[in-house]
């Protein structure tokens, strides 16, 4: 049996932690891993990514193909390189020597998640029985189309207080029950690998369809 991959991946700017720690199959592709990162942080596959190894100007661009970027020629960035058919270990791991890299999702929102790895412990090879499994997670992740981090701040700071004008229909919004509370430490484990296994295990693991959700 191979050695899994491990990283660690923060979503950042939130005012609360919100991490997943995975372990992973070697032989993944990228678009592979977009959909884990999906399924691990509760996203719902409504938008755009791309991974690249800078925030800022990259030098390697992963994502979903798309043609419109001919009209922008004039504009230096380097090529997107399709999810599906790169390489996790080849592109992130190998040819960078394991630099920590990005995943940008959203591109409204500007979701950005810093992505590291990390090394494999021997209690990460017992674990490891092939499937993707996410050994760590903290933070609830934030809804859909909450305006990025900074609508995110607002969202918390109007589900929280109950005299807000837009308290009650926040609410409803985000489709809380009467008397539920939000709570954005609270995060499932057991669920999150329930997700993951049962991806891994149906067809579109292997099918490379962006449209899977």
């Amino acid at each position: 049996m191979f050695s899994p991959i491990k990283i660690k991946i923060d979503l950042k700017d939130l005012p609360h932690k919100c991490t997943r720690t995975l372990l992973l199959p070697e032989d993944i592709t990228m678009l592979q891993l977009h959909f884990l990162i999906q399924e691990s942080f509760g996203w719902l596959n409504a938008h755009l990514f791309e991974f690249s190894d800078n925030k800022g100007k990259a030098a390697i661009r992963v994502g979903v193909p798309d043609d419109f970027e001919d009209d922008f020629d004039f504009i230096e960035m380097a090529a997107k390189q399709d999810a599906s058919k790169v390489k996790l270990k080849e592109k992130f791991l190998e040819e960078t020597q394991g630099k920590a890299f990005w995943y940008w999702y959203d591109f409204g929102d500007d979701w950005w998640h810093h992505i590291k790895f990390l090394k494999v412990s021997q209690k990460d090879l017992n674990q490891f029985k092939e499937a993707p499994i996410c050994i760590k997670a903290e933070g609830k992740c934030p809804p859909e189309d909450v305006g990025g981090p900074w609508g995110y701040a607002e969202f918390l700071e109007i589900i929280k207080n109950k005299k807000h004008p837009e308290h009650k229909e926040t609410r409803i919004w985000y489709g809380l029950e009467k008397d539920e509370k939000y709570d954005e430490t609270f995060v499932n484990l057991e669920d999150i690998n329930f997700l993951l296994d049962e991806f891994y295990h149906s067809e579109n693991w292997k099918n490379n369809s962006y449209e899977l959700f």
